[in-house]
Parts: structure tokens; sequence; C-alpha cells
């Protein structure tokens, strides 16, 4: 008997607490510079993309293992305030919670520095309970193997597969086949695309990559929007003009977004404006969930956004 889908996404791993500074330069190589502390803040990838699709009106769970640290108490509540689920959240006496420190210059634009954490080991027979209830399991596939096995698991128990790509997660051409069989919506941005590729994202280059498997090969491109792609539509929607405060999670927001908008049917063209909106309030307020932008939110940016 098939359980009811009553969890649209199951968001997995991809979190950690940021030390957000503020600088009036990033620095380069061998330069000091005067920063000034915004916060220790909750962040993550797969965690921002589960607080914003929450903000979005989706039900929403994070599979994830953190210390017994200051900084897993920063990733717990940063879940809870936007009311995600956090009972598959594992705190670990044996493990480190992941941190990053993030530099942010007047531009709006970051510098980024990643420390793993202990990499995470799951209960798979209560991660299979929670997808099959799951209508999505959304991750960065960073330990490959560990991913295959999440992925065919969630194939298995009818909840599709959607991935977030960066150029830090070592998505080489090498395991590209591999890894996009197992997934049915492929998100990347221009660097991660770059990487694992080795091509610029064109309309021809992301339908290459629907050979693999995806049913939706997406692109972001950062303030020169979105392309996407599936078996038989193309689409590109521009980036908003708005003032940028900070970009990060700018790219967790739009993935939301998208799904939110893909859960919704709403046809390819009009998931990317949705998404690019919902992206391009995110960068308006600090930190990477500083404005999480609701469905009534951004359909009023929608309505209202006027091109200079």
């Amino acid at each position: 008997m098939t359980e009811p889908r009553t969890l649209d996404i199951l968001a997995v791993a991809g979190v950690d607490a940021d030390l957000v500074l503020t600088v009036d330069r990033l620095p380069s190589f061998d330069e000091k510079v005067i920063g000034r502390l915004v916060g220790r803040l909750p962040g993550g990838p797969a965690a921002n993309s589960a607080c914003a699709a929450s903000r979005l009106g989706l039900r929403v769970a994070a599979l994830a293992t953190v210390g017994a640290d200051e900084a897993a108490q920063i990733i717990i509540d940063g879940y809870t305030q936007f009311g995600v689920d956090i009972s598959l959240v594992e705190v670990s006496p044996d493990a480190t919670s992941p941190f990053t420190v993030i530099l942010i210059d007047p531009t709006g634009e970051k510098a980024i520095v990643v420390v793993p954490g202990t990499p995470p080991r799951y209960r798979m027979d209560r991660v299979e309970q929670a997808l099959r209830r799951a209508r999505a399991m959304y991750m960065m596939p960073g330990d490959h193997a560990q991913f295959l096995e999440l992925a065919r698991l969630a194939r298995a128990c009818g909840a599709e597969v959607m991935i977030d790509v960066e150029s830090t997660v070592g998505f080489s051409p090498a395991v590209l086949d591999q890894l996009l069989a197992a997934v049915d919506i492929a998100s990347f941005n221009q660097d991660g695309f770059i990487t694992a590729t080795g091509e610029q994202p064109t309309p021809e280059a992301l339908g290459r990559l629907l050979d693999y498997g995806p049913h939706t090969v997406v692109v972001t491109r950062g303030a020169r929007g979105a392309l996407a792609a599936t078996a038989d539509q193309v689409a590109e929607w521009p980036g908003y003009r708005v003032e940028v405060v900070d970009t990060t999670g700018a790219g967790d927001t739009f993935n939301a977004a998208f799904l939110c908008a893909t859960f919704d049917g709403l046809a390819l063209e009009k998931r990317l404006r949705f998404a690019n909106a919902a992206a391009a309030i995110s960068v308006t307020s600090i930190g990477p969930r500083g404005r999480l932008p609701t469905r009534q939110e951004i359909q009023g940016f929608l309505s209202t956004y006027r091109e200079e």
C-alpha cells in the first residue's frame, strides 16, 4: 500500500553555521582588511533551500547530522524558525558541525570559506520512511557514493530527486553520467556547470545533459538570470534589477522556488520567472535567510516590477 505524500521535500545535509562579516573590499593575496561582524547565522545550501521552501508554504523536513556544539544549536534553531521538521536531524557527540566564514563587500558580492564537519551517516530505515512520504529529495551531492545510495532509495520510494551543483562538489565530467542518471532535476550555478561539463551553459549544452536521465536541467547565472531545458522546451528568463545587499543564499532560494513552481505545474518559462523573482527578493537583505519571500510577496513583486 502506497503511503500518502504528506511531505513535499526531504532536504538532505547541506547545513552549517555561518560566521558573517562585512568588509570594504574582498581581500587579495596576503592582504589584510578590516571586517565588521554581522553575526553567526544558520546557513548551508540544502538548509537554506529547506527554509525557503517552507516559507513558500511547502512541507519540508531536514535530514542531517550535527555535533553537540554551539554551531549545532544555531543550525537547529534556524530550521525551527522557518517551520522545518527537525525530527531527522541527529545530534552526535562524536561529530563536528560544519561552518563557513562569509565575507560580504559593499556590492553584496561574497567570498566563502567552507569548513566541512564530520561526514554524516544516516539510519536508512528512518530515511526510507521519510522518502515514502516525500514528493522530492533535495541535496547537494558531496559524497558521491552516499548520494547515489540516497538517490536510488528515493527513486525506489517514488520521490523525485533534485540536486544543486556548485564547482566545489567535485561533479566532474568523469562522474557526470553516473550521477545524473539518478537525478530528475539538476540545478547548476554557472561555475558548477562549467566544472561539470567543460562547457559554457548554452541550450545545446543543457540539452546534452538530458540524455543522461534528468527531465529538467537548470543553470543559474546570477544577475543574468537563468536558463533551463526539458525534452521539449528551452526557456530563459533575465535577472531582476534590485538593490543588492547580500547574494548569499540566492541560488538556494531560487532552487526552492523552482521546485515549488514545478509542483504547481507551471510552464518552464514561468518557473524561471517565479524562481528568479524569489532570488531577487532574497538578495535585498543581509544573511542567507535575511529575506526569504512568501508566494504572496513574489506575486506582488512580479505585479509591480518595472524594468529600468
